[in-house]
């Protein structure tokens, strides 16, 4: 019975095998912080909506959006992350991002039906804000299972031709 519920939320993410990142910056700031910076000064009831929104007092916070406008002159920002344990947003910044995502669930197909500069796209938008996507591509693994293989980096696409 332990077994099984140590397993649950490993099961839940099993479809994302790799998502590395070269951080460069983790800037936190409390979730009262962002509601504050966000033009919601008087909020005593905050709450963790979802994995990425905030309710502060009836107004929803987006903790990347928030984090987007916190660190515009940060060439670097890839993501924010809402840490419910610690009430708190980490922004995240960094210079690589390897990521590799199994196409196993029937929900994956709106992402995994689409051409691979599309998916990766996609999770640019999510995971690797700033940085460029590098390399893009579907393959097969040795299950024969279809995997989305994403690399972005911090150097402009014409800058890594040369190199």
């Amino acid at each position: 019975m332990i077994f099984t519920l140590i397993l649950i939320p490993f099961l839940a993410f099993a479809h994302v095998i790799q998502d590395d990142v070269t951080v460069t910056e983790k800037t936190r700031y409390s979730l009262k912080s962002v509601c504050s910076k966000s033009g919601h000064p008087d909020s005593p009831l905050i709450e963790v909506v979802s994995g990425t929104t905030i309710d502060c007092m009836g107004r929803r916070i987006d903790a990347a959006d928030f984090c987007d406008r916190e660190h515009a002159a940060d060439p670097y920002y890839l993501r924010a992350v809402l840490n419910a344990d610690h009430q708190e947003v980490i922004c995240v910044s960094g210079k690589k991002v390897i990521f590799r995502y199994l196409c196993v669930k029937l929900t994956d197909r709106a992402l995994c039906s689409r051409s691979a500069d599309y998916a990766c796209g996609y999770i640019k938008g999510k995971l690797a804000r700033r940085l460029d996507l590098v390399h893009s591509a579907f393959l097969k693994n040795e299950k024969g299972i279809q995997q989305l293989n994403c690399f972005f980096d911090s150097l402009p696409a014409r800058e890594k031709v040369g190199h």
